[in-house]
């Protein structure tokens, strides 16, 4: 009994595979990812096939598309205008291939191509936008890099481009109506996808990656009878809500959030500038010095402790 799959269940097949993968990278066995990245490169280019043949299903082979390029070319017309202008005069595609057992097909650059022709009827703007494009190139890039020299793996950029493609991917799969991705999902890969087809949640699971990974790096090497000398402090971050506010030597407040960036907290402790103890930023009087700097004292430092024990 031979093993068949066709174009459609060949694609799901890898996409199924680029999760599975892509979970056990992140899981810490950063090898992983490069084959996450093969199989999800494989999965894109089956996908634009899938596109091509659903216009026609002899786009496909590489014979017919470059009659199609050519006329394209010929006319100073896209890719799209030229096929519709030889179905009007009609062109009989099939007939290029006759008695050719094993035609050439499509490269993922020629299919992302044609597919760069969709525009909306109604307000003309493109299906296919510049980000997914760029992202498509990027995974290019990299899978050439596998296959044919040396690589290397940025883990964050790679989870981050590898989320940016699978939501670009599932949106050109929708607008083209082309099967619902959803529910082709593998039960046990459908938790990667639900991920990183959610923006937020990536960008969340991101943020408090780095916290951890941060917390790890700022304590390595470090006896445990000397953390109490490590200033590290996470506090949840006023803006997004996220407890992602962490130690920045970036910040002019001396925290930033890993989520979106926040630098602005009352809960950061800082040092009284009189005796040095720490306190939380609503909690320091603020003092206006006869040189126009200003301090902040702490409780005892400002009186106020002295003036609620005389109340």
């Amino acid at each position: 009994m031979e093993y068949r799959l066709d174009i459609k269940e060949n694609a799901l097949d890898s996409f199924n595979e680029a999760l599975a993968k892509f979970e056990q990278g992140e899981s810490g066995e950063l090898r992983h990812y490069k084959f996450a990245i093969l199989h999800l490169s494989h999965f894109l280019e089956l996908v634009l096939k899938l596109y091509v043949a659903s216009v026609d299903k002899n786009l496909i082979f590489s014979k017919c598309y470059k009659y199609v390029e050519k006329r394209a070319k010929k006319e100073a017309i896209n890719l799209l205008q030229s096929y519709q202008l030889l179905c009007s005069e009609g062109f009989d595609f099939e007939a290029l291939l006759t008695n050719i057992p094993h035609p050439h097909t499509i490269t993922l650059d020629q299919a992302l191509e044609f597919s760069k022709c969709e525009k909306c009827g109604v307000t003309g703007v493109d299906f296919v936008d510049v980000d997914f494009c760029n992202d498509v190139e990027w995974l290019k890039g990299l899978r050439n890099n596998i296959g044919h020299y040396q690589f290397r793996l940025p883990p964050k950029e790679v989870r981050l481009c590898i989320g940016r493609l699978v939501r670009g991917v599932a949106e050109f799969i929708d607008i083209f109506n082309l099967f619902d991705l959803e529910a082709e999902v593998g039960k046990e890969s459908y938790h990667v996808f639900e991920s990183l087809a959610d923006e937020y949640a990536q960008l969340l699971k991101e943020a408090e990656r780095e916290v951890v990974e941060k917390e790890a790096e700022i304590y390595r090497g470090v006896r445990p009878k000397h953390y109490v000398f490590i200033e590290w402090n996470v506090y949840q971050c006023p803006e997004c809500s996220n407890n992602t506010m962490i130690p920045s030597d970036d910040s002019s407040t001396g925290y930033k959030c890993t989520f979106c960036s926040n630098e602005e907290s009352d809960e950061i402790e800082i040092p009284c500038d009189c005796c040095g103890a720490m306190a939380m930023v609503e909690d320091m009087a603020t003092w206006k010095m006869d040189d126009g700097t200003v301090e902040n004292r702490c409780y005892f430092c400002s009186g106020q402790y002295y003036a609620d024990k005389d109340d």
